[in-house]
């Protein structure tokens, strides 16, 4: 269980899970990530993994959805792609995240 200790100036949310400890308890196991009533079970490398290059630009529809990476700092951070503060949210306002809230990972059985 760990805890948003920071959210950025895009609505990013920071945890205090660090990728190292994460890896250390993890050892190859499938996971969910749970914040609120949002689920992951992928961390992505980057951003932009999310998005289906595939997929041409005009029928993409990535924008607005919602992902998990570990940050420059590795911390695992919570993210909404293309998001914006001002007009469609973030992923602390769309998902209703502040500081100290609960991120949980619960990891498969071995």
């Amino acid at each position: 269980i760990g805890s948003v200790i920071y959210i950025d100036n895009y609505g990013n949310v920071v945890t205090n899970i660090k990728k190292k400890f994460f890896e250390s308890i993890q050892k190859t196991r499938s996971f969910e990530i749970s914040a609120r009533s949002y689920k992951f079970k992928t961390i992505h490398s980057k951003y932009s993994d999310i998005v289906n290059f595939d997929i041409p630009e005009d029928k993409r529809q990535d924008e607005g959805r919602a992902l998990v990476v570990f940050n420059a700092s590795n911390f695992l951070e919570i993210a909404v792609y293309k998001s914006n503060t001002a007009t469609v949210g973030s992923a602390s306002t769309l998902m209703g995240l502040k500081l100290m809230d609960t991120v949980t990972v619960t990891f498969s059985k071995i």
